[in-house]
């Protein structure tokens, strides 16, 4: 925090609530009397079934996501509401992906700092364990509450109600990891609203090859850096990227799964991605892409071939000289059993795309395949 903001703040020490993992913490409010202190609220949690970290974050400061969170895949998650400092964050993330307890890693970087006083900080390591720290010169109310597979935090707040909140709505919440963070932080703004003029807010979640075309491992990262009410625009530009980014990740991770032998997680992933193509439908029926995604979809995973035809029919009414659509439709009819209209519609696919190398390289396997079949 800048010093001169420090300056306007009551002197009070902080009052901490502390808790070992998997334990409520006793959130009876401490402080009865408002902070004028610039409020925020985050919370770091994890999915271990699904191998995701994550955290979301509330504050009256602009741009919170840009300073106070990170996470790694493999690693653990990181948030500091007060005094953020990414290099720490990075720190602590080196340390817990070579196997460091969380507290163990707090603990020893804590004991080096010259401000420890000033900062807030939570943690969690990739075994789901939380640890966190509230120094004494950070402003009232100011704490946190570990739970299982979480850890809340909050500064600047009237007292540790909005915590409390937080974590039984993460409790309670179901649908992903985003899904049940953003629920977090709702529960806990609608307790103790941060916003004034102005308030920014985060979400993050990463796993291994969730980044596009898995470049990296940030599945989801979205920031509303200043706004009225930041709360809601973050959940509609999650609700955004759910019909869009998203299925296409749950299908690859769906993939993966398979590859894997893992039949379940396979499946679990796969209804995650059909539902986020249809969702993108039933919000977009006009946008032909998410027509084309469906289709697409459906089809490479044998998946209502039937249906994924009729699908990419629709799709290629839209857009009857795109060739990526006739690909899709051409690749359902192929997976339905009719050779000659997949052929057919690749045909049209070569000659829209001015003879791409992936359509005539198909459209050549296709064909040496019928002639295979005929000469029986």
């Amino acid at each position: 925090m800048p010093r001169v903001a420090r300056r306007f703040l009551a002197a009070a020490a902080a009052i901490l609530i502390l808790s070992p993992p998997g334990v409520h913490a006793d959130t009876t409010p401490l402080a009865s009397s408002a902070s004028s202190s610039p409020a925020g609220f985050a919370i770091v949690a994890v999915d271990s079934i699904r191998g995701e970290w994550g955290a979301a974050a509330v504050s009256r400061w602009m741009a919170v996501g840009s300073r106070s969170l990170e996470a790694r895949a493999g690693a653990g998650a990181w948030c500091a509401l007060e005094l953020p400092d990414p290099r720490m964050g990075d720190t602590l993330l080196d340390r817990m992906s070579q196997g460091i307890p969380a507290s163990a890693a707090l603990d020893s970087l804590l004991a080096q700092d010259l401000r420890r006083g000033e900062r807030q900080i939570a943690i969690l390591d990739r075994s789901g364990r939380g640890a966190a720290f509230t120094g004494d010169r950070c402003p009232p109310w100011s704490g946190q509450r570990i739970g299982r597979n979480y850890v809340c935090q909050g500064v600047g707040l009237r007292d540790a109600t909005a915590l409390l909140a937080m974590g039984q709505a993460f409790e309670k919440a179901t649908g992903t990891l985003a899904e049940r963070l953003i629920a977090a932080v709702e529960s806990a703004e609608s307790v103790f609203p941060v916003r004034e003029e102005v308030e920014s807010a985060a979400l993050l979640v990463v796993r291994a090859g969730g980044g596009l075309n898995e470049g990296s491992d940030r599945l989801i990262d979205l920031r509303v850096d200043a706004a009225q009410e930041a709360i809601p625009e973050l959940r509609g530009d999650y609700v955004a990227l759910a019909a869009t980014f998203l299925p296409a990740a749950f299908a690859r991770f769906g993939d993966e799964a398979k590859r894997r032998g893992d039949s379940i997680s396979a499946d679990w992933e796969y209804a995650r991605a059909e539902a986020g193509f249809r969702a993108a439908i039933a919000k977009r029926p006009k946008d032909s892409d998410a027509w084309n995604e469906l289709a697409w979809f459906l089809a490479t995973h044998d998946l209502e071939v039937g249906e994924a035809v009729q699908i990419a029919k629709t799709a290629v009414s839209m857009r009857p000289r795109d060739p990526m659509y006739r690909d899709t439709l051409a690749e359902a009819e192929y997976r339905s059993g009719s050779l000659n209209l997949a052929i057919e519609e690749m045909e049209r696919a070569v000659k829209y795309s001015g003879g791409g190398a992936r359509y005539t390289d198909r459209l050549a396997r296709w064909t040496r395949e019928r002639a295979a079949l005929l000469s029986r």
